[in-house]
């Protein structure tokens, strides 16, 4: 039988298998017209239904595919839709922009060297002549950009209360790149 809606044939003689349209009783429309003998009734009736002729046909299409590209094709909406929900992951720390906002409070002294004493004992912590180097294990390395920014303010600060000055600090993470860098002129910086 052919579907006046969808415009396809099908072996099923009651309803559309593509849109479930009704079929009209028996012999009414059983044969698919030609092109040039299209009835004005069947676009007329497209064009008045609108926006249904178009989710009918684009479930005749979705219907039309394997049970497996059906699932796969969902479960990748899903997941985009969840992407979408979740974020992208993207930080939104840019890089070489100072974040003046995550170190709000004052550090004393025992704290500074509370904090320097542990990083020793966690972190590989090297000095040279007036340059520090700190590179941190997987351990203790924080996996979100916000994190390692703020372990860098955070040993910037203690550094510069224990010393009396600002040093030039270079933060790695554990694959050895350099991910921050601390001086006296533009405070701590994140680098990608």
């Amino acid at each position: 039988m052919y579907c006046s809606v969808c415009d396809r044939d099908s072996k099923n003689r009651r309803v559309c298998p593509y849109c479930f349209t009704p079929y009209p009783e028996e012999g009414a429309s059983a044969k698919r017209p030609s092109m040039r003998q299209a009835s004005p009734k069947a676009s007329n009736a497209s064009a008045q239904s609108g926006g249904g002729a178009f989710f009918a046909s684009v479930r005749g299409v979705v219907m039309a595919q394997s049970p497996l590209v059906r699932w796969t094709a969902a479960v990748i909406i899903a997941v985009l839709l969840i992407w979408n929900v979740t974020g992208s992951g993207e930080s939104s720390i840019e890089p070489g922009v100072v974040q003046s906002d995550i170190i709000a409070t004052p550090i004393q002294y025992e704290e500074a060297v509370v904090i320097i004493r542990n990083t020793r004992e966690s972190a590989l912590v090297d000095i040279q002549q007036d340059e520090v180097f700190v590179s941190y294990p997987a351990a203790t390395f924080p996996v979100l950009e916000e994190g390692q920014l703020a372990l860098a303010q955070r040993f910037a600060r203690a550094d510069e209360i224990v010393e009396g000055r600002k040093r030039r600090i270079f933060f790695y993470n554990p694959n050895g790149k350099l991910f921050a860098q601390a001086d006296g002129v533009r405070g701590v910086v994140l680098l990608r």
